[in-house]
């Protein structure tokens, strides 16, 4: 068994990444804008768009894309490479990343449940979707292309 091929879990997940903050804007900059400007004028905040605010969601994006194709390269050894490993990868990484974070909030009363169904099943669809493309660029080391 060889070790992970480091370099290209950087590549996958940076090309994962800009497919993540590409659907992460759309999403959040046109589809849920006024809801959630909304969301966070009720809860009494305010948070402004651009600057140091970009740049931490842009950061996030490109670690949650890295953090998906580590662990597409991780599970590959137990189910094999390809699309299906890759989007159980992209399943796994939206549980962590999103759902359990939308129970958090759910629980402690910021957002309904029927509000955070929509983003979920974006999310899912991005995580997939972002998991498949940075793996496609996954490749071990000395394996031929």
């Amino acid at each position: 068994m060889r070790g992970i091929n480091w370099g290209r879990v950087f590549l996958g997940g940076i090309v994962a990444g800009i497919v993540v903050n590409i659907s992460e804007f759309l999403l959040h900059g046109i589809v849920l804008k006024e809801a959630g400007e909304q969301a966070m004028k009720a809860l009494g905040k305010t948070v402004p768009m651009g600057g140091a605010n970009t740049v931490v969601w842009l950061i996030w994006g490109f670690l949650y894309g890295i953090a998906a194709v580590w662990l597409y390269a991780g599970i590959r050894p137990r189910y094999g490479a390809g699309p299906g490993t890759a989007a159980k990868a992209g399943f796994a990484i939206w549980l962590l990343g999103h759902f359990l974070c939308a129970i958090v909030f759910i629980n402690m009363g910021l957002f309904s449940g029927g509000s955070e169904t929509m983003p979920l099943i974006w999310t899912l669809v991005e995580s997939i979707v972002a998991t498949l493309v940075g793996a496609w660029l996954y490749k071990e080391e000395g394996a031929t292309a």
